[in-house]
């Protein structure tokens, strides 16, 4: 079963909360500790690893001060969002060389 948490939108998301929080030049303990939260709480919620629901994001999204468009713009990726490639290659391509014993 697909889950929505690892879709594309949701990687989207959670970079937009870290670029608002780091817009608002807050770190992740001064947010938790306007919510009565400790610090892990934003590091799960920026991680993906929880879930936000509708209060717990419009509590968030009053504190960092950006428009509530700017959390949900999904046709552009936000600054310093990239796939990374699953395989990686040399930059001189393939290495033929090999190292003899001495």
């Amino acid at each position: 079963m697909f889950k929505s948490i690892h879709s594309r939108e949701a990687k989207i998301f959670c970079k937009n909360l870290i670029a608002a929080r780091k817009d608002a030049d807050l770190t992740q303990f001064e947010v938790a500790m306007r919510l009565g939260q400790p610090q892990s709480y934003i590091s799960k919620i920026e991680s993906g690893e929880r879930r936000l629901d509708v209060i717990e994001f419009w509590r968030i999204y009053k504190i960092l001060g950006k428009s509530f468009d700017f959390f949900f713009h999904f046709d552009e990726k936000p600054e310093g969002f990239e796939k990374k490639s699953k395989t990686l290659k040399a930059a001189s391509g393939k290495r033929k060389k090999k190292f003899s014993k001495s």
